[in-house]
């Protein structure tokens, strides 16, 4: 069992389904996607639901008839799963070709959560500014923090800043 090909890896696929899609089937689609995961032996570690959102650029698919859809919003989702290393370039060619995909992407990661989204700005916040060498041991005091700016005070700064 110490073959590489018999131990589980863990892996991320973040996936775009077509815009066009009614919302109220947006949920059957991303389980048909996170069953075709679940059935290539493979255990679900974290998912976030699909959500829609607008793309950076618009997308174009071909379609049977050889004409192109164009999208300019797609539902967004991911799923974190471990699996053989064996099997995932097969995952990956069976969710490519699902006819709601527009775009997917697979990854190798690790176990860990590390997804900040949201919390990321509170974190750097917590962490506080980053000192400068030089600062030493008086940069360790602990400072208060900052008052809240007020709109005035903030007007103010983004004037000073576009002269």
């Amino acid at each position: 069992m110490n073959d590489q090909h018999d131990r589980q890896a863990v892996y991320e696929i973040g996936y775009l389904l077509i815009g066009s899609i009614p919302e109220e089937q947006v949920p059957a689609e991303a389980d048909r996607l996170r069953k075709m995961v679940a059935d290539s032996s493979s255990s679900i570690l974290a998912e976030e639901a699909p959500h829609q959102q607008a793309l950076a650029y618009t997308m174009q698919r071909k379609t049977v008839s050889g004409s192109y859809e164009r999208y300019d919003r797609a539902y967004f989702g991911w799923i974190k799963f471990e699996a053989e290393p064996s099997k995932v370039e097969a995952l990956k060619k069976a969710i490519e070709a699902a006819p709601s995909v527009l775009r997917m992407l697979l990854i190798s990661t690790t176990r860990e959560n590390t997804y900040l989204g949201k919390r990321a700005q509170a974190i750097a916040a917590s962490s506080g500014a980053r000192r400068s060498p030089s600062e030493g041991a008086a940069g360790d005091e602990k400072k208060e923090p900052a008052a809240p700016a007020t709109i005035e005070e903030m007007d103010k700064s983004i004037e000073e800043l576009i002269k």
